[in-house]
């Protein structure tokens, strides 16, 4: 009765790489030669994953607020248009003429020939007519940008 040889099966690179190298003139053990039965067998293991890329955090000081984050409430809107600026007492002799550069529904922000202190209170006319802005503002910041210029805002109080 004739018996037929099975051609062992092509090993991978992957399984090439695992099997250990022999010294010339030594036998592998039987663990490295193919099963009894005369098939090869080969463990295919899928490549190492590679990590995903970390996402870039930038950590800013306590108490500071983190740099490029709009932290408004609402959003601006360009507006430039000349105001007043008046005590909350309401006396009209020390009315202070700003421009304002935006608006939101939270505050303004200004431009004003004179420093404003932070925490003080007052009242802001803006427009005319039936497009008339009368409120109470509140100076949360006043920044000096050149020769007896400030930018300054204000929150709606």
């Amino acid at each position: 009765m004739a018996t037929t040889r099975k051609k062992p099966a092509p090993t991978t690179k992957a399984a090439a790489a695992r099997k250990p190298a022999t010294k010339a003139g030594t036998s592998s053990t039987p663990a490295d030669t193919a099963p009894a039965s005369g098939a090869a067998t080969a463990v295919l293991e899928p490549p190492p994953a590679k990590a995903p890329p970390r996402a870039e955090v930038k950590v800013e000081a306590k108490g500071q607020p983190p740099s490029g984050i709009e932290r408004r409430r609402s959003p601006r809107e360009k507006l430039v248009a000349p105001a007043v600026l008046q005590p909350s007492s309401g006396d009209a002799s020390v009315d202070r003429g700003v421009q304002v550069q935006d608006l939101s529904l939270g505050g303004v922000g200004f431009v004003a020939t004179e420093k404003f202190d932070a925490g003080e209170v007052y009242r802001i006319t803006l427009g005319k007519g039936p497009l008339l802005l009368n409120a109470r503002v509140r100076i949360v910041s006043c920044n000096k940008t050149g020769h007896r210029m400030y930018r300054c805002g204000a929150e709606f109080c």
